[in-house]
């Protein structure tokens, strides 16, 4: 399930076709320094993977309009090095087995941005890529006290991201394939982590079987870190931690996706670590139950993106009336935004090669973006009520999030995690009983 080198040769040629001349250069990244001669785990720019799939780190591919052409500069060939980090493709190589029109040694780079200088007026960089934009800025200015100033051209650097993002909001079936293997793998660890609760006394454990069944799937790494969130650690939105007793009476929030060839996922399951919820524990997981799924309902091409979100705040609304944790009008709390002292994210972002995922949410001139098929988004409501004097007591310490991943179909949207269960029967059938 991988993307073919054909494509990746036709989303150069697009972006070429929006760019309409001058050059684009993005930059695959380096590896990061974890403490004195260890490193992170390498993962290449998104960008850099989007249009090249090439996978070394210290690469800058450069994309030319006019005439269409694609160069990557990547390491030369270092035998020594190569026994202790592995294989290097080298310039050449890299060129053929990705289909590119040129490879040349990284360490012919800053030349070639000297004569770019002179002969492109308009290049495209990333905006987060301060480092090369300083570079070329110095470059400039070391040309214009030479020789070749007098043919420098007036250059203008301008966002790759606005053109690059076009391309990126809208995923292809190759994609979409690649996304539903890192949903799958990701529901499986879920329902693992479900199954075996019952022998883990320690939000580690979960964090520790999430990681196997990635892992042992196919997966190369986490989409983000996982949150494992047990009792009142689940009203922390970002806790991970992952290292607190796990309590029988209390419910855990999962929140965790792998990523599978640089495609995310991301699903996030609430369930009793003791098998049943509690009455207060159930009024509030089918509060944010229906929530959910009146948002998905709203996944619908040529819906608004926040239209899942008005829902889920409708259905909140009402329920935080219902638990009479909040004693106003419905319209009261929607316009007054009472209800985010207990719901207090947005309902979706985009999915992709990243787990919070390129594209506008809001557009200057007509408000919240148009969906279109073939964008995914998560659809995730929740009620966090902090285990404080402000909340009623049945309800203190109750932390829920339902995510799935969605795609936009035409008018039914497909739930591409659907193997997850969050029905409260489904969920009370399998807990701990692998």
């Amino acid at each position: 399930m991988q993307i073919k080198l054909k494509t990746f040769k036709q989303r150069r040629k697009n972006l070429a076709n929006l760019i309409k001349g001058g050059i684009a250069i993005i930059r695959s990244g380096s590896e990061k320094t974890r403490s004195n001669d260890t490193f992170y785990p390498y993962r290449s720019n998104s960008y850099f993977e989007y249009f090249s799939g090439f996978p070394e780190p210290d690469s800058i591919l450069v994309i030319m309009a006019k005439p269409l052409k694609s160069i990557i500069f990547s390491k030369t060939k270092n035998p020594e090095k190569e026994i202790w980090d592995g294989y290097i493709y080298g310039p050449e190589k890299a060129c053929i087995d990705f289909n590119l029109d040129e490879g040349l040694p990284i360490q012919e780079f800053d030349k070639f941005l000297k004569d770019i200088l002179i002969t492109e007026e308009n290049i495209y960089l990333l905006d987060e890529d301060v480092e090369l934009r300083s570079k070329l800025s110095h470059i400039a200015l070391s040309i214009k006290g030479s020789a070749r100033s007098r043919l420098q051209k007036k250059n203008q650097i301008s966002s790759l991201n606005y053109y690059a993002d076009q391309l990126r909001i809208i995923k292809s079936k190759e994609e979409i394939d690649c996304i539903r293997k890192a949903c799958s793998i990701s529901s499986s660890a879920h329902r693992y982590v479900m199954e075996n609760i019952h022998n883990d006394s320690n939000e580690f454990q979960i964090d520790a079987r999430l990681n196997y069944i990635f892992s042992m799937q196919g997966a190369q790494a986490e989409a983000y870190k996982s949150i494992v969130a047990s009792g009142n650690n689940a009203c922390t939105l970002h806790y991970i931690k992952n290292n607190s007793k796990l309590n029988k009476g209390d419910l855990v929030l999962i929140d965790a996706g792998c990523e599978y060839n640089h495609y995310a996922s991301d699903i996030t399951r609430t369930f009793p670590i003791g098998g049943s919820f509690s009455a207060p524990q159930r009024d509030v997981y089918e509060i944010v139950l229906a929530a959910q799924k009146k948002a998905i309902d709203q996944v619908k091409k040529n819906n608004r993106f926040d239209d899942p979100h008005k829902s889920a705040v409708e259905v909140l609304s009402q329920g935080l009336i219902d638990l009479k944790v909040l004693k106003k009008s419905i319209s009261e709390i929607v316009e007054k935004k009472l209800y985010a002292k207990f719901f207090m994210h947005r309902t979706s972002h985009w999915m992709g090669m990243d787990v919070h995922d390129v594209g506008n949410y809001f557009t200057a001139n007509s408000g919240s973006a148009v969906l279109s098929d073939g964008q995914v988004l998560t659809i995730e409501p929740g009620l966090y009520f902090a285990d404080n004097a402000s909340v009623p007591k049945a309800f203190r310490g109750i932390g829920i999030r339902i995510e799935d991943d969605v795609l936009v179909s035409g008018k039914e949207a497909e739930i591409l995690t659907s193997d997850c269960p969050k029905e409260i029967s489904a969920l009370e059938s399998i807990i701990g009983k692998s």
